[in-house]
């Protein structure tokens, strides 16, 4: 419905075309490339990307100090995750924290089964398993080490007790998520560090050129879907504002 009152508005969509460089003139925006080689005039670009790719990698250059900053900012990897169909009588909790005993990262178990009880205990219900990794360590694994990791978190006993069956519908690594959503260095967004909140996230307004904005996880609110859903109503009336 949103999408047929932005058309009925004028607005344009061009799916499937990954921007390539943020164009700009004189320190102003001035429109994006895309990967065929199109360039779309602009004098506001709003990105959703990942603000750190954004400026690093789209912008055709920074500050030297912008750029040091920036890449010197640790990142937090998406980690891996298994999407399931499963069978079985779910037990409680909804959300099923394990912390291994070898000194292993956190699993948790995404049940939404649990929260209703009266559903027959033999049709197919959906359930999530989800496993964090440090960001170093997913680089230095590589896709396939990534893979193995998640093989190895679904090979563990503890999820599936209260299960008859299950399938595995979809498999995500970082690597995965970085090809899907064009992630920055397989991360995303800048880890949540004490002297980085007191800084302050990714100013939703780019300090570094006229007319970029940036929204989603990199910026404030941003971490997780609600919030990722804000920073674009903050962008928003950013861009009113400053048309007015």
């Amino acid at each position: 419905m949103l999408g047929r009152h932005a058309q009925e508005a004028g607005v344009r969509f061009s799916f499937n075309s990954p921007v390539v460089a943020i164009r700009t003139h004189g320190g102003q925006v001035s429109g994006v490339e895309t990967a065929d080689g199109t360039v779309f005039p602009a004098d506001r670009v709003v990105s959703n990307a990942h603000g750190i790719g954004t400026c690093l990698e789209l912008l055709p250059a920074l500050p030297r100090q912008a750029r040091r900053r920036l890449t010197r900012l640790p990142l937090q990897s998406p980690g891996v995750c298994a999407y399931l169909a499963v069978r079985g009588r779910l037990q409680p909790p909804y959300l099923q924290f394990r912390l291994p005993r070898d000194g292993a990262l956190c699993r948790l178990r995404v049940a939404p089964g649990v929260l209703a009880p009266h559903q027959e205990q033999d049709v197919w219900q959906p359930m999530r398993l989800i496993a964090p990794m440090g960001h170093a360590e997913a680089e230095r694994l590589g896709e396939s080490g990534q893979e193995d990791y998640l093989d190895r978190v679904l090979a563990e006993s503890w999820w599936r007790e209260d299960l008859s069956e299950y399938r595995v519908l979809q498999r995500r690594t970082p690597a995965g998520w970085a090809r899907r959503h064009r992630l920055y260095r397989q991360s995303m967004n800048p880890v949540m560090t004490a002297r980085f909140m007191r800084a302050g996230r990714l100013a939703h307004r780019s300090p570094y050129v006229r007319g970029l904005y940036l929204a989603g996880s990199s910026t404030h609110p941003g971490q997780w879907v609600s919030f990722c859903a804000i920073s674009g109503i903050l962008v928003a009336d950013l861009l009113v504002k400053d048309r007015m």
